[in-house]
């Protein structure tokens, strides 16, 4: 029995040993450099969207079939999964001249006397 103790005892030193010297080791963990975000939230950002534009080209639209689009794009050391949907990527490349529409709506009206 004591044998055993002195066993179990060496083994627990040694992994004690080996864990801290691995401890000053920085770990890069891949999973939390990823972000995901919706369209919505991602045009917030100024410097986003500068990497979206530099990064990103519309070639996807021409494809049939996809409603909701997942790109990725690398800013300020992580990686951004973005989903939009088709309309969303349409009015950010500008295709087909489609335009947001504005926000506010201007109402003509006249005043007789």
């Amino acid at each position: 029995m004591k044998s055993a103790k002195l066993i179990l005892i060496a083994v627990l030193v040694a992994t004690a040993i080996v864990n801290t010297a691995n401890a000053d080791i920085p770990r890069r963990d891949a999973a939390s450099n990823i972000i995901r975000l919706t369209y919505t939230e991602a045009i917030q950002d100024a410097g986003l969207v500068a990497a979206m534009h530099a990064q990103l080209n519309g070639a996807f639209l021409g494809s049939p079939g996809l409603n909701t689009v997942t790109l990725r794009v690398k800013f300020q050391n992580h990686v951004y999964l973005i989903t939009g949907t088709r309309t969303q990527w349409n009015i950010f490349f500008n295709y087909n001249g489609i335009t947001e529409k504005p926000k506010t709506k201007v109402v003509l009206f006249r005043i007789d006397d």
